[in-house]
């Protein structure tokens, strides 16, 4: 299976109010907006906190409702290797978003896991 590195450095930020702007994933729970766009989107949002420097990879595959363990086996062993992620699951697949200095890393990591690990041409 494809792994697809996003070439953009992302941030994760929580903001007031929902934002009409581009970004890859808006969550709304009982603490906030969190919003996840690329870092060249934040000029344009007013941000009440924000964690910038994360990598995206998308599994590119439709991944099926019932398929048992995927991101939990990944997650395992990019925890093994000392790499922390946030999990972003879509209707028909899952992302994660790495720090910048762990890019390396978890390439190698999902490559052990015989993912081909490819950029995305922006």
């Amino acid at each position: 299976m494809r792994v697809v590195l996003h070439p953009d450095s992302f941030a994760v930020i929580k903001v007031g109010e929902m934002p009409e702007l581009d970004f890859f994933a808006i969550v709304r729970d009982g603490n906030g907006i969190t919003v996840v766009l690329p870092e060249s989107e934040l000029e344009k949002i007013d941000a009440v906190e924000c964690e910038r420097g994360f990598r995206l990879f998308t599994f590119d595959a439709i991944l099926p409702f019932d398929l048992v363990g995927f991101i939990s086996k990944i997650l395992t062993a990019l925890a093994d290797a000392g790499i922390s992620v946030l999990v972003f699951s879509s209707y028909s697949t899952d992302h994660i978003l790495v720090r910048d200095g762990d890019v390396e890393n978890a390439v190698e990591v999902l490559e052990d896991l015989s993912f081909e690990v490819g950029k995305v041409i922006p």
